[in-house]
């Protein structure tokens, strides 16, 4: 059941271009465990966000991040690819972490700079 629903979305999300390149899993319930939009901080191309998984041999980060207005995204829960330039060695489950984003040379948005947040 899960994995039908999960397709589904995944389907319906491939329809629009900005989410499809951006690789996005949406989350607005935030009774659902997301943050309070109030405890993130929006920068230019980045925001701040808590880390939901981490699995540092596919480059891949799920983040339940604010709003990230230059980007035109409301705040949501996400899957991410991360620049090889970025170290995610001390990111662990639960931390927060200050992020920007940008593209790869595909033209895919990632997480192009991190550091975990005080």
């Amino acid at each position: 059941m899960h994995r039908k629903i999960l397709t589904a979305v995944l389907a319906t999300l491939l329809v629009l271009p900005a989410v499809a390149s951006a690789q996005m899993t949406m989350n607005h319930d935030r009774a659902g465990g997301g943050m309070p939009m109030g405890t993130m901080a929006a920068a230019a191309n980045g925001t701040t966000g808590k880390v939901n998984a981490v699995n540092a041999a596919s480059r891949r980060i799920n983040v339940t991040h604010g709003p990230i207005q230059a980007l035109g995204w409301p705040a949501m829960t996400m899957d991410f690819g991360v620049a090889p330039s970025v170290d995610l060695v001390p990111v662990k489950i639960g931390d927060t972490i200050a992020f920007t984003v940008g593209k790869d040379a595909k033209g895919v948005y990632q997480i192009d700079s991190l550091k975990l947040a005080k």
